[in-house]
């Protein structure tokens, strides 16, 4: 099942899927043209199989970076996880995967600054499945500082925290205000982690959304599909 997406990388689309029972969770290349074809680009990690690889992002570096929670053996798709939840970085020409960061509860959504310098990741850990929400655990943005040689991430640091439930998809505009699906609709920081304002759908909660071209937003709420005119473009990296 597909999850995430980004691109276009090399006239494609990126996308990531959870995977389902054995088949393992990859990160593909779908030509949006005839004949649609599909190259898988990563399926294991040194032979082990991703848990369910949720969202991704390209790097100015060219990386991609990637978040693998266990989502799919919570609602019992995916066997047991064989490794902890973390946030890869993938080198699409070497074929080089590692680890970019580990002490996170349930990495998600994941962006960058327009600058490539800072990386958000939400931290969906509070959404504990079919119990609903612990409101003890993480429902948080957090940001970290870009290594500019490895890229590595590090400094870890509290970003923003939204009022209402989990942050889950994020998206970062050219002025650095970074997006969040919530579960009252979509919540826009600045730079700096100050609440700017919401976009309330009414709609159940809201999963994701995406630039489509500059001043619209497509927002992905459980019981709709939305397209918001904004005075903003995106800061999505794109080879």
């Amino acid at each position: 099942m597909t999850n995430g997406g980004t691109g276009p990388f090399h006239g494609s689309l990126l996308v990531c899927t959870d995977g389902y029972l054995g088949n393992p969770p990859v990160i593909a290349l779908v030509n949006p043209k005839s004949p649609n074809n599909v190259t898988v680009l990563l399926d294991n990690y040194f032979g082990r199989q991703f848990n369910s690889i949720d969202d991704l992002k390209l790097h100015p570096s060219g990386k991609i970076f990637f978040t693998d929670l266990i989502y799919g053996s919570t609602f019992g798709f995916r066997p047991p996880p064989l490794m902890p939840p973390q946030v890869y970085m993938f080198d699409p020409v070497t074929g080089d995967v590692q680890v970019a960061v580990g002490d996170i509860e349930t990495p998600n959504g994941v962006a960058f600054s327009p600058d490539g310098n800072i990386a958000y990741i939400s931290d969906t850990g509070a959404f504990v499945g079919s119990s609903g929400e612990n409101q003890l655990l993480p429902a948080l943005i957090y940001a970290f500082d870009v290594d500019p040689h490895s890229q590595r991430l590090s400094n870890k640091r509290a970003f923003a925290f939204p009022d209402a439930g989990i942050p889950d998809g994020i998206q970062v505009d050219s002025q650095g205000n970074v997006y969040a699906g919530c579960n009252d609709g979509v919540h826009v920081w600045n730079s700096k982690g100050k609440l700017l304002g919401k976009f309330f759908v009414g709609a159940g909660n809201v999963a994701n959304m995406a630039f489509a071209g500059d001043g619209r937003l497509v927002i992905l709420a459980t019981n709709a599909l939305l397209v918001a005119k904004i005075a903003a473009k995106s800061a999505l990296f794109t080879f």
